[in-house]
């Protein structure tokens, strides 16, 4: 199964909770129901005997029905309003704390260089990492509802314990849940599950209301009205437990299968399963229970249970023993080794893996190009290599900038620069316009940084975005708005967009603006886009530099499988608006709709066995707008990338 059908698959999974969901809903209503009838019932005269078919006609039934139905509805809702903020929502929630870009402690800046290391090997976004520091146990996540809200927590445990190897192995296995889909649905069933729990919630406090609110019986019917209270309050909190046995029984449903994939993919991408089983011995041997109070909502996030059951049939996750048989059956030695070493010192143990503090020189890469999209989703052990060598041979100046978290966010003057090098010459009209929108000193800044993007490090230039966003998404709202408006202004200043300048463009505005969550995956026939495929196809087929006559021929045995009649090749002049216009509505393609266009958008830029920076980045900004990422092609690493002359 590849990222597309991945991708479909989490559709499905969509599906399949809201089904459980009601299932759930329909099942709570009927206990109570039953409850409410038996309780009536009760009351009845033996003269007057009532039937199950006179509940249905009596108001305690639409009060009961409506009732429970409100308060789900409103409990979902009021936890999926607190949590529209994303990832960074379920954060907070489980009061992680966010590990500053330019962090000194040695084991966050180990994590953050091995999440880096893995974002721009799989080509996505480099999301915010957290930790939690109060949670001594070895435990991770991921959450968000797209790639640019995502965050990624672990344990302070998982720092402390695990080896540099091991968290790899535990970077990979979230990754995979981020390719996969998977985190928007973890966070949608947090706020879908909320709506169940919360009548045990409410049955809690009506008992808790009755035991200190001072309610006195006067006569009879008061009294009896108590004890029906009473007597409702406890079903609630009873009806609240088969809610959380419902919850459970969701999660484990959704998330099993899905545990034992995201492992199989760790492996897949690293080409080693010491790491990730490293880890599990290490989460079998010290646990990874959770002490935070939100742990049974997140539950299902972890990447193992964070919470104790009675019943191992309803864990959201597959046992550790299962998991470690799958993806190493021989286990059992390497517990033995790590079992020796267990309480040896992470800090000592893994310094001289640090990156910042690697010396040893990688050994060349030889990958191609020629199947770009087998590896959305699923990047390999090269690219990891790949992307180590990347951030080695990043200038220590750049590297710095792009961790700049501080009020004088160097990383934005880092974005800004990298405009500037689009050219490779230093524009007075931008940096006039920098002065005079911030100051000179920052201008100053800019042109500085800009000397240090050569036109031969261009490769490089992605990598150094992708490491920048984590520091400017610390911006406040107002100061993403107005960097964006800067930046917006600085591309216009010559009445042009260049491809370039396009590609940075919308990275940042895609992570950094709190527009939407995302396309609805709704259309379903290529023909309802026809105009949109001939806008994108065209531009990146005069992408490629190739003779008019090629690029015509090309685009004729390109477009055939898209449009039964398409139109000629469009005009050379790359019109940012119609493209950006094109990739929104491409957006709504259903994942096994847009593997044929990459596909397609893959041949037209290896067709001539040569591929430029300029293609590249044409084809990494298309892959970022339909949220397939795209692992990097580096020009040191491969003798078939030219430079662009």
């Amino acid at each position: 199964m590849d990222f597309f059908e991945h991708q479909e698959a989490a559709r499905k999974k969509t599906r399949l909770l809201v089904f459980y969901f009601l299932m759930a809903v329909i099942l709570i209503i009927a206990v109570l129901n039953l409850i409410g009838f038996l309780i009536v019932r009760s009351q009845t005269s033996p003269e007057y005997p009532f039937s199950i078919t006179d509940w249905f006609q009596h108001s305690w039934f639409y009060a009961v029905t409506i009732g429970t139905l409100l308060l789900i509805v409103m409990g979902s809702l009021f936890r999926w309003f607190q949590l529209s903020a994303g990832g960074k929502a379920v954060a907070s929630m489980v009061k992680a704390r966010e590990i500053l870009p330019d962090t000194n402690d040695l084991l966050e800046r180990r994590l953050l260089n091995v999440v880096e290391e893995m974002s721009i090997a799989s080509g996505t976004s480099v999301p915010t990492v957290y930790v939690m520091d109060e949670e001594e146990t070895i435990n991770a996540f991921v959450a968000g509802l797209e790639t640019s809200d995502t965050v990624l927590v672990v344990t302070r445990g998982a720092l402390e314990n695990l080896s540099r190897q091991e968290l790899q192995g535990v970077v990979a296995h979230e990754f995979s849940h981020i390719f996969n889909s998977d985190m928007r649905i973890n966070v949608r069933l947090i706020a879908v599950l909320a709506g169940i729990l919360l009548i045990g919630q409410a049955g809690y406090f009506v008992m808790r209301y009755i035991r200190y609110g001072n309610i006195r019986s006067s006569n009879k019917d008061s009294g009896n009205a108590v004890v029906a209270i009473f007597v409702i309050g406890i079903s609630l909190f009873i009806i609240g437990y088969i809610g959380l046995f419902f919850g459970r029984l969701i999660k484990a449903a959704i998330s099993r299968q899905r545990e034992f994939l995201a492992d199989a993919s760790a492996v897949q991408y690293a080409r080693d399963n010491e790491g990730l089983a490293g880890a599990f011995i290490k989460i079998r041997q010290q646990g990874s229970l959770l002490k935070n109070s939100h742990a049974e909502e997140t539950s299902h996030m972890c990447i193992s249970e964070p919470i104790k059951l009675n019943f191992s049939g309803l864990a959201s996750h597959p046992p550790i023993e299962k998991r470690l048989t799958a993806i190493m059956p021989g286990w059992r030695n390497l517990a033995k080794q790590i079992e020796e070493q267990r309480l040896r010192e992470m800090a000592q143990q893994q310094e001289y893996e640090d990156i910042e503090l690697e010396k040893e020189e990688k050994p060349a890469m030889d990958f191609g190009f020629d199947a770009i999209v087998e590896t959305i989703g699923q990047p390999t052990t090269l690219h990891q290599h790949a992307a180590g060598a990347l951030l080695l041979a990043l200038p220590e100046v750049i590297r710095q900038a792009a961790h700049s978290h501080h009020s004088n966010n160097h990383a934005m003057h880092l974005a800004l620069a990298l405009l500037l090098s689009d050219d490779n010459q230093m524009s007075e009209p931008v940096l006039n316009l920098i002065a005079e929108k911030t100051s000179q000193k920052d201008a100053d800044q800019v042109l500085e940084l800009a000397r240090h993007i050569t036109k031969e490090q261009r490769h490089l230039r992605l990598a150094i975005l992708d490491i920048s966003i984590p520091s400017l998404r610390r911006l406040s709202a107002t100061e993403r708005k107005g960097f964006l408006s800067l930046l917006r202004q600085a591309i216009h200043l010559d009445s042009h967009i260049s491809e370039f300048e396009y590609v940075l463009y919308s990275i940042l505005q895609k992570n950094l603006s709190d527009s939407g969550q995302g396309s609805s995956n709704s259309i379903k026939r290529f023909s309802a886009v026809t105009h949109e495929i001939e806008v994108i196809l065209s531009a990146t087929i005069h992408s490629t530099g190739q003779s008019d006559e090629d690029k015509k021929a090309l685009y004729s045995k390109l477009i055939q499988p898209f449009v039964k009649d398409p139109s000629p090749l469009l005009d050379k002049t790359f019109d940012a608006e119609s493209f950006h216009q094109a990739l929104k509505r491409l957006n709504q393609l259903t994942p096994m709709l847009k593997k044929p266009l990459i596909q397609a958008l893959e041949d037209a830029v290896t067709h001539d066995g040569k591929v430029n920076p300029r293609e590249i980045e044409l084809l990494r900004a298309i892959a970022e707008c339909l949220n397939c990422p795209i692992p990097p092609i580096l020009e040191q690493a491969q003798k078939k990338l030219v430079k662009e002359q």
